[in-house]
């Protein structure tokens, strides 16, 4: 079942629910996302079979680095996860006493990954041991560096792995497991590292859970296995915390009830990405440490990094919609360092193509990949590493630099790969709905059910639902500038965040796609839904090739 929305979205609508009640319909969503309904909880690194096999050398290393009071350095990232994951690693050493030297770097000028310089930096502090965090497995002349001076590298990382892995003491990595388990993020590895070296149990174990949650959903890995249960056990940990930054981070973010996976992804990881976007990392880093006002710098530069990725993305969804590619490449120098990988995940959401945003330094080009379902764009990096000075990334996510003379042919090779492996149809950009519902049978028992599927996130998202045939009643614009939508289906309140742009093109009769939520409003609760999507109303049955997808008339630039 397929269709195409007012905002050009295909839809896929996997059953229909209506009628089946709210037990059936949770069992059904439970077996189809493969959701573990066993009662044993594991968090990362709690099983052997979880354990890369260099744990054990780390865990001796860091420990006789401890004993011996030696100086330790910790080289890490600028983003959400690689700093949470930073976090985990230094209070671990603060609560023996340790002060260990940090070094983020700064995105705009160092970008990411262990530099030489950056290297030198923490050489020259005297470090005998330095640990590489959500970073490192692709720095391999740098760890030699590090070795040829004497200085032992345990690596904790979780990013694509070479064909060679670099001369380490011990790496980290959950590929390199002894069974088969989840991709974790950089916060998920390095939580699993101090699990083990705490034995399970210790004096801020909380804290320390909340900070890999939401390193973990920032970092937009699998929400399955030792990664649902890591997130699920930190939301309570943050639910529970009396005291220290988190409480504060929540009240800045605006949460006020037991916070969510939504929460995490959408108001407290984008605060700390924001350091790293707009300034300095650190301010991130010092915020979780506890600086109150390092808090304030960091809501400063939320709203400062919202206003300029606004009104960058105006502009440039314009001119990216007409340009007839696979894969979208744009370039400028006005492009901020700090919003690039904001700017390709709104094109290749919006556009339903892999993306590349390019700031041109002078003569060199600092990227930041998406991709699509079914696109490796790291794959896609590899295929053109000759072009590149350096690259790293996942699936869905990369980075990388080049000589700008390079970008021409980049951008032609990239087109030629995504060609290759893509037809026109994947570049619909699509809508998964997990089945259809009548209002009627949207109630607050239902609403409480689908909260059992907590957490959400990628592998696991929010259900979506199908509402055919239905009809608003006051519908209108709200909100700032106007750019929402509210109105009711029946004794259903509903709101549309961001669609203000389709409201003269609703008709009367419509299929409406939705989340659904709870509405509380002077101490009652009321279902309600978040509206997604609109299309004119048709028959949720029908064939494929009954439409035709619009504006895929696609050909190499």
């Amino acid at each position: 079942m397929t269709g195409y929305s007012l905002t050009g979205k295909h839809w896929t609508i996997t059953k229909d629910f209506r009628g089946q009640g709210s037990h059936a319909l949770l069992h059904d969503l439970v077996k189809d996302r493969g959701l573990n309904s066993s009662t044993c909880i594991t968090l990362p690194m709690e099983v052997a079979e979880a354990q890369p096999p260099d744990l054990p050398k780390a865990m001796e290393r860091m420990r006789s680095a401890v004993a011996s009071g030696e100086k330790i350095g910790i080289f890490g990232d600028y983003d959400a996860d690689g700093i949470t994951a930073v976090v985990l690693i230094l209070r671990y050493f603060h609560r023996r006493g340790m002060k260990p030297t940090v070094y983020l770097p700064h995105r705009q000028q160092e970008g990411y990954g262990l530099k030489e310089s950056s290297l030198r930096t923490l050489l020259a502090q005297g470090i005998t041991l330095l640990l590489t965090v959500d970073t490192g497995v692709s720095s391999a002349q740098e760890l030699q560096m590090a070795c040829d001076a004497g200085v032992d590298v345990i690596v904790v990382d979780h990013h694509h792995l070479p064909e060679m892995l670099p001369n380490a003491v011990a790496i980290l990595h959950p590929e390199l497991a002894r069974g088969t388990v989840a991709p974790a993020s950089a916060a998920g590895v390095a939580f699993g590292l101090v699990s083990a070296l705490e034995d399970g149990t210790w004096k801020g174990r909380d804290e320390d859970l909340a900070l890999a949650a939401i390193g973990t959903v920032a970092d937009l890995v699998e929400l399955k296995g030792e990664n649902r249960n890591l997130v699920a056990a930190g939301l309570t940990s943050l639910t529970t915390l009396q005291g220290g930054p988190l409480p504060l981070l929540l009240r800045q973010s605006g949460i006020t009830g037991a916070p969510t996976s939504r929460d995490i992804a959408f108001r407290i990881a984008p605060r700390l990405n924001a350091a790293g976007r707009m300034a300095d990392p650190r301010v991130a880093l010092e915020a979780l440490l506890g600086d109150p006002e390092a808090l304030v710098q960091l809501e400063t530069f939320n709203r400062e990094r919202q206003s300029l990725t606004q009104e960058i993305l105006r502009e440039l969804e314009k001119t990216a919609a007409a340009t007839p590619s696979f894969f979208l490449t744009v370039s400028s120098p006005d492009y901020p360092a700090g919003i690039l990988g904001l700017i390709a995940g709104k094109l290749t959401e919006s556009l339903g193509r892999p993306s590349m945003a390019a700031q041109v330094q002078g003569d060199v080009c600092v990227a930041s990949l998406r991709s699509i379902p079914g696109f490796h764009v790291t794959e896609a990096l590899t295929s053109v590493a000759d072009l590149l000075t350096s690259f790293g990334g996942h699936a869905q996510a990369a980075g990388c630099t080049f000589p700008h003379t390079a970008l021409p042919e980049l951008q032609e090779r990239l087109n030629a790969h995504a060609e290759s492996l893509l037809t026109p149809q994947d570049l619909v950009p699509r809508l998964s709905i997990d089945g259809i519902l009548d209002p009627a049978d949207v109630t607050l028992e239902l609403c409480n059910a689908l909260q059992t599927l907590e957490p959400f996130g990628q592998g696991n998202p929010e259900p979506r639902f199908l509402l055919p045939g239905v009809r608003f009643s006051t519908l209108k614009r709200i909100g700032r500038e106007f750019a929402h939508l509210q109105g009711s289906i029946g004794h259903l309140k509903a709101v549309g965040f961001r669609l203000s742009s389709i409201f003269e093109k609703i008709p009367t009769h419509c299929d409406v796609a939705c989340r659904i939520g709870i509405d509380t409003w002077n101490g009652n609760n009321r279902p309600q839904i978040f509206i997604e999507d609109v299309r004119p109303a048709v028959s949720a049955f029908f064939e494929p090739d009954q439409q035709e997808a619009p504006n895929l008339k696609l050909q190499a630039p």
